[in-house]
């Protein structure tokens, strides 16, 4: 297990094609696609959607509520992004040990009672406290058991599963829900918008997640070529010597700082830019369709090359649309600089997990994936407080633009640099 370039295909005598090949039609089982289908409702109704994609909404209401600035909310949310980042690991090595069904399932209840609680919040001690409660909640009900699940039961489609179940749950979510949450706001208050999503996630969610999320080796029979493929991999120390773990490490921290701290800011500071809320939670949307683009055809192409080149473009890409957010004026500018933001944050949010796995396999998936979705927190976390002290500071976002450009494009670098991926998909027959 050193450094250097070895490459390792999945072993799989037992499957359905000649000569021990994969079909990856063979792969879409009955069980699998029900997981599939649950993967994707758990995207849907997670924090990526009900917590990424809103709190830039409720940031003003929470600031006049609890009359503090913008930098203490955005503080608390950082605080409870980095909880969620140190939870990841030992989340992911228990679905490793114990299965992610139960673990998730009890993420979803907590995550929605935790919601819930922050909509009665009274002050802003309460609404910190209430952060970690969800941090608990999000480190289960999160990208690690979900795309855990869809790791164990595709190979050769894997990016493809992935890509679209985070496409239609996270980025189809995160396209509807600025807009679903306004209006909750608006008719209800920031408290009846809490208790609106809360009720989204325990009605829509929790049924469908319990019902149809299954792991195979734990709650069904595991075939005999997933259980090969299951075995192979990096354990966690032996990942850690990789130099590969530290560029995709730092690539994505860096990413997640730039993208996500500026998106958790973008309706107020374009508010601020002369834009309408509508106007603001419009291009919010544009970013997010983008999203979908970027997780939806990354996952095709990822399949199609085995490459982690394919994902170079799109954090270009990504490089581009947030100069464009972060300066430009115009509705026309901002829309496309919106959607070239969201493709590059599609790729990365979609194919994390996909590089994880290519990269160290499926043995300590969980425990190991739960490392790099580390540095997902930790960027939010140093992007939320960046764009909330920078505007506190200077009384403006505009010194954003150079701070997040340079980690940006450090970012490009890091994917840039990375090597062949080591774990290939099964030979097609």
């Amino acid at each position: 297990m050193g450094n250097g370039p070895i490459e390792i295909r999945a072993s799989v005598a037992s499957s359905s094609g000649p000569g021990g090949c994969v079909s990856s039609r063979g792969e879409f089982t009955p069980d699998a696609v029900r997981a599939a289908l649950g993967v994707w409702i758990g995207f849907l109704v997670g924090p990526n959607v009900m917590l990424a994609s809103t709190n830039g909404i409720f940031m003003a209401d929470l600031a006049r509520s609890f009359e503090v600035g913008r930098g203490a909310i955005s503080a608390a949310l950082a605080a409870s992004v980095w909880c969620v980042g140190l939870l990841v690991p030992f989340s992911g090595r228990a679905m490793d040990r114990y299965g992610a069904r139960p673990l998730i399932v009890g993420g979803v209840v907590l995550f929605a009672l935790s919601l819930a609680a922050i909509g009665a919040a009274q002050n802003f001690w309460q609404y910190l406290a209430l952060q970690f409660l969800l941090a608990v909640a999000a480190s289960l009900h999160g990208s690690v058991g979900y795309s855990k699940v869809a790791a164990q039961w595709f190979d050769r489609r894997r990016g493809v599963v992935l890509g679209l179940c985070v496409a239609m749950g996270s980025g189809l979510g995160q396209i509807l829900m600025p807009k679903i949450t306004l209006a909750l706001i608006q008719g209800y208050g920031w408290r009846g918008g809490y208790l609106g999503i809360a009720a989204i996630v325990f009605l829509l969610g929790l049924p469908l997640i319990a019902l149809l999320i299954r792991t195979p080796g734990h709650d069904v029979r595991m075939p005999r070529r997933l259980a090969e493929i299951e075995q192979s991999g990096f354990t966690r120390a032996e990942a850690l010597r990789q130099p590969t773990f530290y560029l995709l490490f730092f690539g994505i921290f860096l990413a997640s700082l730039s993208l996500i701290g500026t998106l958790q800011h973008a309706v107020p500071m374009l508010i601020e830019r002369g834009l309408t809320p509508g106007a603001a939670t419009t291009v919010l949307s544009c970013i997010f369709v983008g999203v979908l683009l970027g997780e939806s055809s990354s996952g095709f192409l990822v399949d199609r090359f085995n490459s982690p080149r394919v994902v170079l473009p799109y954090f270009a890409a990504a490089w581009l649309g947030l100069m464009t957010v972060h300066s430009a004026a115009g509705m026309p500018s901002l829309i496309v600089g919106g959607v070239l933001m969201g493709l590059g944050l599609g790729c990365e949010t979609g194919q994390n997990a996909y590089l994880t796995s290519r990269y160290f396999g499926l043995k300590s998936f969980g425990e190991i994936f739960g490392l790099t979705y580390l540095a997902v927190c930790a960027g939010i976390g140093c992007g939320l407080i960046l764009m909330g002290a920078i505007r506190d500071y200077f009384g403006s976002y505009d010194p954003t633009l150079y701070v997040f450009g340079f980690t940006m494009a450090l970012s490009v670098l890091c994917i840039a640099l990375l090597r062949p991926f080591p774990f290939k998909p099964a030979a097609r027959h």
